[in-house]
């Protein structure tokens, strides 16, 4: 699976993964391969959603401005 495959599987399915990884990671328990990617997609995606907040703040504030 590709990381825009992951992203159109919907909201749902993300946070299905997240649940899934979070549990595991918590009880130490190994990762398969594929939750492995999964996991790298979700950090991805936060990160992607980060810069987005971020770059709508540093808008607002520079519209402010002029």
């Amino acid at each position: 699976m590709t990381y825009e495959e992951f992203v159109k599987k919907g909201t749902e399915y993300y946070m299905n993964m997240v649940r899934l990884i979070d549990t595991k990671l918590k009880y130490r328990m190994d990762l398969t391969s594929e939750e492995k990617e999964i996991n790298g997609y979700i950090m991805e995606f936060q990160e992607q959603t980060k810069l987005n907040e971020l770059r709508d703040k540093f808008k607002k504030c520079w519209e402010l401005d002029e």
